[in-house]
């Protein structure tokens, strides 16, 4: 268990919340569950104020720094502090709530729309506009505390440290000309984890096979929700003009999966069997330099026993390597090797670390059998998976899993330990059990995903009965793959 509290912030620009239809906006404020809204960018909008209050409870604060009555000073939700500040008057105000709110020893999130982005295509170069102003009102060098500020006036990802300010983007344009939708979670330590989500992926876009204009085309039909789409038979799909048989069948048995959160298998093809081991690794980066953690889960998600295979030393890249092969020739040998998204990822780098840093084990690696969920399902086609994403925790969650939250990513972890191999001083040594947890989480929701898949049936006919399938929203991810 995570021992951080995590706060997430929803981002959406004024032009998707206006233009998105309500089942889309529910959508939207489900799959993030907010505990705050932010409305980027510096138009006023006051329509979309209005939007928000029907769509929001009140323990959601929505934050519109351009609006005309915006949020401003303090707020403390879950144990994290926020400072809300919407011009600089509330950033100038800081070093007098260190002495009456704030407590110094922890990190405070600064939500303003006051820095924005300028780059210069002719030098290459980059500044942050409204950074000497800000810098002026806050006074950093009087402060105590530490502090990360966050703007909606800049782009997602964006993430740099200007001197005295850790300076990370909110968002700008989310959800705009197929722009991601963001989510960040705040953390009670200071960390900022990025999560996002297509708004292709709304509503009926949801499904697959259906584009925007597809979703026109049900919507006119009086198919408005995903529910509508799955609990009615196939051919009152059919028979929209438009839509050939095979297509409302794919869209129904997406319906069908999706808001049912069940596994729809589409084909007999086997799943390898014979007891797999379920492994997930984790890396420096996409471009991996070594392989420093290796979790490996014996059984069932809940009871099966979990193994982890952990490299401190940076300069022994092939010790997890070693030792995972090592283990699975005395206690796994013949077992077929499962892994997420493992033909992409996992597979190729274990081959790739292995010629690098332990050749004389690839033979081994190479006998092992190897098997993929991911790729079974969806790239060869023999099942549709629930959840708003095929991303393993939305489509774990959507199966009902309920696990480890370690309010962590993949790209968090990978970048902790980028961060390690740079800095190997005891200050900086890393929270090895929270990396470790966060391995064990995956390949236990891993095996959930494969155990559901195992107990599929072929998808009936469109004469089966089944019961009437409610709308659900417990879709959502934190992690990568």
């Amino acid at each position: 268990m995570d021992p951080h509290s995590a706060v997430p912030i929803a981002f959406g620009s004024p032009t998707f919340l206006r233009r998105a239809s309500e089942p889309e906006l529910i959508d939207w404020f489900e799959y993030f569950d907010p505990k705050i809204v932010i409305v980027s960018g510096s138009e006023p909008a006051p329509s979309v104020a209005h939007r928000l209050s029907q769509l929001v409870g009140s323990g959601t604060s929505v934050f519109q720094a351009a609006g005309p009555h915006p949020l401003r000073g303090h707020r403390r939700i879950d144990t994290v502090d926020f400072v809300f500040a919407p011009d600089l008057t509330e950033l100038k105000s800081i070093e007098e709530l260190e002495a009456t709110a704030l407590d110094p020893g922890s990190p405070t999130f600064v939500l303003s729309d006051r820095l924005e982005l300028d780059v210069d295509k002719t030098k290459l170069t980059t500044s942050l506009v409204g950074r000497e102003e800000y810098v002026a009102a806050l006074k950093p060098d009087r402060l105590e505390g530490s502090y990360v500020h966050i703007s909606s006036r800049l782009p997602a990802g964006y993430r740099r440290e200007w001197d005295e300010l850790m300076v990370i983007g909110g968002g700008l344009d989310a959800g705009v000309n197929g722009t991601d939708l963001v989510s960040l979670r705040c953390r009670s330590d200071g960390k900022v984890l990025q999560r996002t989500l297509s708004p292709n992926r709304l509503g009926l876009q949801a499904l697959d096979g259906v584009g925007s204009q597809r979703a026109h085309m049900l919507r006119n039909a009086g198919f408005e929700t995903r529910a509508a789409v799955a609990n009615g038979p196939v051919t009152n799909l059919a028979e929209i003009d438009g839509l050939a048989r095979t297509t409302a069948e794919q869209i129904h048995q997406s319906a069908t999966a999706v808001v049912g959160d069940r596994v729809i298998r589409k084909s007999a093809n086997p799943l390898p069997g014979r007891n797999p081991l379920y492994i997930d690794i984790e890396t420096d980066g996409l471009d991996p330099r070594i392989v420093w953690l290796i979790g490996v889960l014996d059984g069932s998600p809940t009871n099966g026993t979990y193994h982890s295979f952990l490299q401190r030393d940076p300069d022994e890249p092939g010790g997890a390597l070693i030792d995972f092969l090592d283990w699975y020739q005395s206690h796994g040998s013949k077992r077929p090797v499962v892994a997420y998204n493992g033909q992409n990822f996992d597979f190729q780098v274990l081959r790739d670390q292995l010629i690098t840093h332990a050749h004389s084990y690839l033979n081994r690696w190479q006998e092992i059998d190897t098997f993929d969920p991911y790729q079974w399902a969806i790239t060869e086609n023999n099942a549709i998976l629930p959840g708003r994403t095929n991303k393993l925790k939305d489509v774990s969650d959507a199966l009902g899993f309920e696990g480890m939250e370690n309010n962590l990513t993949g790209a968090a972890v990978a970048r902790a330990y980028s961060q390690w191999m740079a800095d190997q001083s005891p200050a900086s040594e890393l929270a090895w059990d929270r990396f470790v947890s966060y391995c064990e989480g995956d390949v236990r929701r891993l095996a959930s995903v494969y155990r559901a898949l195992e107990d599929s049936s072929r998808f009936g006919s469109e004469t089966d009965e089944r019961a009437t399938i409610e709308e659900s929203t417990t879709q959502g991810a934190l992690s990568d793959w």
